[in-house]
């Protein structure tokens, strides 16, 4: 009695221990936006789910090398009993619950509809990801009706928040899942599987065409000019950043071709070109989206070769991650990576097995060093972090000139970073700081040419004295966003100052006939200054 109880007490232990780990982890992985970062939205995310991961590895690291036989692991032994595929389950459905009963409160109480993340896609996509598992638990719960009824109530809260986020991406998956479903439901029946399969493609495609019409426009543009942009280096692509740094000036350099385009109304700020594998052409080349595109196929063979629930909810998930793929940008979550890696782990952990003991302590050593490393350089990482929100904060309430020390010793670590840069030429230029505002916005314009940084350097040039230049950036910034009115204030003012009174008129007379996208009060102060300062003269 006395050794058994030390044993069932780990055993108790380590099911805690799993508990732990994936609440937290998925805890992370919808995390809300917080101060304390220079990014509110994705950067705790994705700080705390690399914590709770590299803690994962370090742990299992330590149990590798003192057993020296993975199939002897404590947490190992777990998995062959199928304990951490339910766990992983019950964690990721009861987060998944909380999210979606979340994002529907303040959906009714103030109209927001991302949830805790920066917009409804990503909310969409998590949500989506989470559904599958409600099949596993469901199969695995057989006989037990109280359990089975809480999974159907938490998976129509979750469908409907998928619903009420009206993303159309979305919607395609639930359309995905509910053809998946009737497949396997209608074993035999090959003409109910054809005309189900037309009838979601037709729905789906009229979805897509018919909803949001703009946005659909505004997708096939950036589809347009990124293929522009793949044709022109189609082998080697632009290298980790290139999107960013090519984009905006492919977009300006048509519509300056196409001043009449029917796309400058959509056109905007383009972070992504909404589609995964055409971000990976873009940036690593076709070598880079051949591997990408090779791994998921190895990984969906792997998945269906293995013939288990969980490798059957596994790969519908990865559905859910290709769909979203083709349609916007989920490798922003970490939730993406985290069922990735799973699904990896599952395909290499039968073989994992055979592995001999020397090679076992060996990779746990490696498992060990790399993910204390790992968990420094996340822990100096969140310092810099820290002290770049502060000083950021100070400069929001007016404190720019004063906080130019602090930028000056960030620069030192952040130098390479588009966002910061960007950020440091603001306050820069706030503090007077022509001149190293301006050295600041050539190297962000290196990494990130966008059309906040160019209309900003247009203002700098501008405030400098600088005035050919600044008309230069301005027509830049212009041909970017043709819809934008900002542009235009600043060239009627450059203008001015460079004694160009007839071209001033012109942009005063383009400023009060254009149509306005947006009824901003910007938008009505520009339009107002613009019609006085002309009147005067």
């Amino acid at each position: 009695m006395s050794k058994s109880n030390p044993k069932k007490m780990k055993q108790v232990a380590n099911k805690a221990g799993i508990y732990l780990l994936f609440i937290s982890l998925f805890v992370a992985c919808f995390f809300p936006p917080v101060r304390g970062f220079s990014e509110e939205w994705l950067s705790p995310k994705w700080i705390f789910t690399e914590t709770i991961g590299l803690i994962f590895i370090l742990i299992l690291g330590i149990q590798g090398a003192i057993v020296g036989k993975f199939k002897n692991f404590r947490w190992y032994a777990f998995v062959d009993h199928g304990y951490v595929e339910k766990v992983f389950c019950e964690t990721l459905v009861v987060i998944a619950f909380s999210e979606a009963i979340y994002s529907i409160s303040l959906i009714f109480l103030d109209g927001h509809r991302s949830g805790t993340f920066e917009n409804p896609a990503g909310l969409a996509f998590c949500l989506c990801v989470s559904v599958p598992f409600h099949v596993f638990l469901w199969k695995k719960w057989n006989g037990k009706y109280f359990y089975r009824y809480k999974l159907l109530v938490s998976a129509i809260v979750i469908v409907v928040a998928i619903l009420c986020t009206q993303s159309r991406t979305g919607w395609i998956c639930l359309g995905l899942y509910t053809f998946l479903w009737l497949q396997r439901r209608w074993k035999g029946y090959y003409l109910m599987k054809i005309v189900g399969s037309v009838v979601v493609i037709v729905s789906l495609v009229c979805i897509a065409l018919n909803f949001k019409t703009d946005s659909t426009l505004g997708r096939r543009f950036i589809l347009e000019r990124s293929w522009d942009l793949i044709l022109a280096h189609p082998f080697e692509g632009y290298g980790c950043g290139g999107f960013l740094q090519n984009y905006m000036p492919e977009q300006a350099s048509y519509f300056k071709q196409n001043v009449d385009s029917t796309y400058a109304w959509l056109a905007s700020e383009v972070y992504h070109p909404l589609n995964e594998f055409v971000w990976i052409w873009i940036e690593f080349g076709l070598l880079g989206v051949l591997l990408s595109i090779g791994l998921l196929v190895w990984i969906f063979i792997e998945l269906l070769r293995d013939k288990t629930m969980f490798s059957n909810v596994l790969s519908a998930s990865l559905c859910a991650l290709i769909v979203f793929s083709l349609f916007s940008y989920p490798l922003k979550y970490p939730l993406a990576s985290v069922v990735l890696i799973v699904a990896i782990g599952r395909v290499c952990v039968k073989k994992i097995s055979s592995i001999n003991i020397f090679c076992c302590r060996w990779i746990s050593v490696v498992g060990v060093l790399g993910s204390v490393v790992g968990l420094i350089i996340i822990a100096v990482s969140y310092s810099y972090e820290y002290k770049w929100s502060k000083v950021a904060r100070y400069s929001l309430h007016g404190y720019s000139q004063e906080m130019m020390p602090q930028y000056a010793e960030l620069y030192k670590h952040y130098c390479h970073n588009a966002s910061f840069l960007y950020n440091y030429t603001i306050e820069q230029f706030y503090a007077g700081q022509y001149e190293g505002a301006m050295k600041t916005a050539k190297e962000c314009m290196r990494l990130w040419p966008s059309y906040n940084l160019t209309l900003l350097t247009g203002d700098i040039c501008r405030s400098s004295g600088n005035f050919k230049e600044a008309i230069r950036f301005y027509e830049l910034a212009h041909f970017m966003c043709p819809v934008r009115f900002a542009p235009l204030e600043g060239l009627y003012y450059a203008y001015k100052l460079e004694n160009e009174l007839f071209k001033a008129d012109s942009i005063a007379i383009l400023i009060e006939q254009k149509r306005i996208k947006v009824n901003s009060f910007d938008v009505q102060r520009i339009k107002k200054n613009i019609y006085i300062d002309n009147k005067k003269q």
